[in-house]
């Protein structure tokens, strides 16, 4: 039932998005990234090495800000360690970023598109067609100083008649940029590298001069810089922008949020459906989405379900407090549908970490934990005056506004993921004696699970 929640909550909230203040400073490289803890060989136990490496993801965005695939690329102590060798090495690399896809996510490319930094020797050995062809290779080359070779030009010309898209990486104005530009699906461009307004100079010159080559912008720090590269023509965006958390102290909760934390409440109190039905047949608005909703979740079902208290008794008590919640972050209507899916690819991974170890009904309440952890970043509130109307237990206040109690360790762990901290990560996972396998499998089985509900619903 829960795999239409999006049906109902696209126009709920019609304010426009706030104005968005450029960051002071730019954060350093593959700072926002989000990740999953990936080894080479799956350890026997918590015990193990957990850093052999980081499988990290950032979400890539259109211009609607909705989610269309994620960057990966290995990060943490093994890159470290060598990310100052030669071609075997880069070849090792290349080929465990390509098996841990291979191992852990096959059924999310099913849905998404991935792109994947890898070196041009990388490209001669087939390592591509061991994912599927919707794969985008980003590009990097040996020496960007010359151009490149003929066989790199046909081995591109080969994997895009494949399906494969090859972007080239942040290599603008080298001799190999201008070797492979008319062969090439698109070009990438890191803002953390340069200012905006020099990134705003470079993707006007890239407009005049290769008019048909696609633009994308990476580790884009705010909505205003999203913003102005979006009008110099780039159409795909990733970085920490949607999920930047800024200085929001004395703004208010609107009277939809409001009312929204009222029927959560009544949810938690156990009221009846009668009383539930009363409050929601105020909001007219909320009232005809919950119905569509429900429709669309019991399509099944004989006979289309006609009144609010149906309704109320079809979902049942944890699908509603979880549609209550969903609502609640919509409230961010400039971050697009990727808010929403960055916010429940997190409540599923916390439900799905909890799965054989805790029992149905904490699972539930982690999935929620997981979605309130981003409310002030719906709300553009700080946390704890988003939380407040909501009178949570102590112990989920406790693991939002201080990682502490039988919840903090899990919504740490998911944080500490998200932002790539690999030593943070290996603390955590030992901790609470966590396997990298099992990390990694459900960071990805997560987002699987949110990508394929996106589906469905567009369907739907």
């Amino acid at each position: 039932m829960f795999h239409s929640l999006w049906s109902s909550l696209s126009s709920l909230f019609a304010d426009p998005p706030p104005t968005r203040a450029t960051t002071a400073g730019l954060p350093p490289r593959r700072r926002t990234s989000t990740s999953v803890a990936a080894t080479a060989t799956a350890p026997a136990s918590a015990g193990d090495d957990v850093t052999t490496g980081l499988l990290t993801r950032t979400e890539v965005m259109d211009a609607a800000l909705n989610i269309r695939g994620y960057e990966f690329a290995l990060r943490g102590d093994l890159r470290e360690r060598i990310r100052t060798q030669g071609r075997p090495v880069r070849d090792f690399l290349d080929d465990l970023l390509i098996s841990q896809l291979e191992t852990h996510a096959g059924t999310l490319l099913q849905e998404r598109r991935a792109w994947l930094q890898v070196w041009e020797g990388s490209l001669q050995r087939g390592i591509a067609e061991r994912l599927p062809p919707r794969t985008c290779l980003l590009l990097v080359p040996d020496n960007a100083t010359r151009p490149a070779p003929p066989e790199t030009r046909a081995r591109i010309a080969s994997l895009r008649a494949s399906g494969f898209e090859v972007w080239l990486d942040d290599c603008f104005g080298t001799p190999w940029f201008a070797s492979l530009a008319d062969n090439a699906n698109g070009i990438v461009l890191r803002m953390a590298w340069r200012t905006p307004n020099e990134t705003g100079a470079m993707l006007g010159k890239l407009k005049q001069d290769w008019p048909g080559l696609r633009r994308a912008a990476w580790e884009v720090a705010s909505y205003e810089d999203q913003a102005l590269v979006a009008k110099l023509g780039c159409s795909l965006f990733s970085g920490g922008f949607v999920t930047h958390r800024g200085n929001w102290a004395g703004n208010q909760l609107s009277p939809q949020v409001l009312h929204v934390a009222t029927l959560i409440n009544k949810v938690r109190a156990d009221a009846d459906n009668r009383e539930m039905a009363a409050v929601l047949k105020q909001d007219l608005a909320m009232s005809y989405r919950l119905l569509r909703f429900v429709n669309t979740s019991t399509q099944g079902l004989n006979h289309a379900i006609s009144s609010i208290e149906q309704g109320l008794m079809v979902l049942g008590q944890s699908q509603l407090d979880r549609w209550l919640t969903l609502l609640l972050l919509t409230g961010s209507a400039g971050a697009g549908g990727a808010l929403t899916e960055m916010a429940l690819s997190r409540a599923r991974f916390l439900e799905l970490l909890g799965q054989g170890r805790l029992n149905a009904t904490d699972c539930e309440r982690l999935f929620v934990l997981g979605l309130f952890s981003m409310l002030d970043v719906a709300l553009k509130v700080p946390l704890e005056d988003a939380i407040t109307p909501l009178r949570l237990p102590e112990d989920m206040n406790l693991a939002l506004l201080r990682h502490k109690g039988p919840f903090g360790a899990c919504l740490a762990l998911a944080e500490a993921c998200e932002r790539g901290e690999a030593a943070r990560v290996e603390q955590l996972a030992v901790s609470m004696r966590l396997s990298t396998a099992r990390i990694n499998a459900r960071q990805l089985e997560a987002l699987a699970w949110v990508a394929a509900n996106s589906r469905e619903t567009a369907v739907a």
